[in-house]
């Protein structure tokens, strides 16, 4: 395996701390069944010299809530029973 460019390893790095400083809070963002995510994004702008690297964490939480019910159609002759 061919060594990682300094680029992907400065990515690499900059993920690992991100993820070591909010895993905790991700854990503790869990739903009931114990799920949890982290997102990383990582630019690269090469349009600057040095390259400018940005990575990105993001913890979320997702909360579903529902309702589900029959609706009767008003303009429909109830039946009787």
């Amino acid at each position: 395996m061919s060594p990682q460019p300094a680029e992907c390893q400065a990515a690499i790095d900059a993920v690992k701390e991100l993820l070591n400083t909010h895993f905790h809070e991700a854990e503790d963002s869990a739903d009931e069944d114990g799920k949890f995510s982290l997102g990383f994004r990582v630019t690269f702008d090469r349009s600057h010299s040095p390259t400018k690297l940005k990575v990105t964490c993001r913890v979320s939480k997702v909360m579903t809530d529902e309702i589900e019910c029959a609706i009767d159609d008003p303009n429909q002759a109830q039946l009787p029973l």
